[in-house]
């Protein structure tokens, strides 16, 4: 039996319907933490805590954005690009506004990844960690830019910000702890098939690739 934690996060409907469409039966109630379907148990966590129980065994597999895993390094592998939760993790700034030549001070929820980009694109910088409406942060003097994740950009226009620069393109992942991989190789393998139809890419090479690099004998 495999287990797997689920992102409950934006993208959470687009999990549980991929998962639907591969085969799986789920009758999902809001409060329930965990169902079990079709051989398989599901665990529904907050999108930080899935990699969390992967990498410490808690749960074989897990769905979770790239931002997160880009944002803090966990030993887990990523096995497929699920082609669901699509964002962008992008600097805006308040329209019509130019940014200071000298030190930029920006928010955001995501200081490692902030601070990589802005060491490529800002002199002198500082990063202010918020976790919530960091779009507001240019408007009440706490920061001149933000870098959040941005989808459709609605967000952005409501609060008078404009994206400057797209620093990289994000998704949701199925990742798995390294020692299941190993051990639950096969059922691995046949739910990896399975989503993989349901997304129109059962010969997707990248799974080969890892399955290439480890000794199922």
């Amino acid at each position: 039996m495999l287990s797997l934690a689920v992102s409950k996060g934006k993208a959470f409907d687009e999990e549980l319907g991929l998962l639907q469409k591969a085969g799986y039966k789920i009758n999902f109630r809001e409060r329930e933490l965990s169902i079990y379907t079709d051989n398989l148990v599901l665990w529904f966590l907050k999108p930080k805590d899935v990699p969390v129980w992967v990498e410490g065994g808690v749960v074989d597999l897990g769905m979770v954005g790239l931002d997160i895993l880009r944002e803090r390094k966990y030993d887990v592998l990523e096995l497929i690009d699920l082609k669901i939760g699509r964002c962008r993790f992008s600097f805006a700034r308040p329209k019509n506004k130019p940014v200071p030549t000298s030190k930029v001070v920006i928010a955001t929820k995501f200081p490692n990844l902030s601070r990589k980009y802005a060491e490529k694109y800002f002199p002198e910088f500082e990063i202010v960690e918020l976790h919530g409406s960091v779009e507001i942060a240019p408007k009440v003097g706490l920061s001149h830019i933000i870098a959040d994740l941005v989808s459709t950009g609605r967000t952005l226009l409501e609060n008078d910000l404009e994206e400057m620069i797209v620093l990289e393109e994000f998704s949701t992942y199925l990742i798995s702890n390294r020692a299941s991989f190993v051990m639950k190789y096969e059922e691995i393998e046949k739910l990896v098939l399975k989503l993989l139809e349901a997304l129109g890419e059962k010969d997707n090479p990248i799974f080969h690739i890892i399955d290439t690099s480890i000794d199922h004998t």
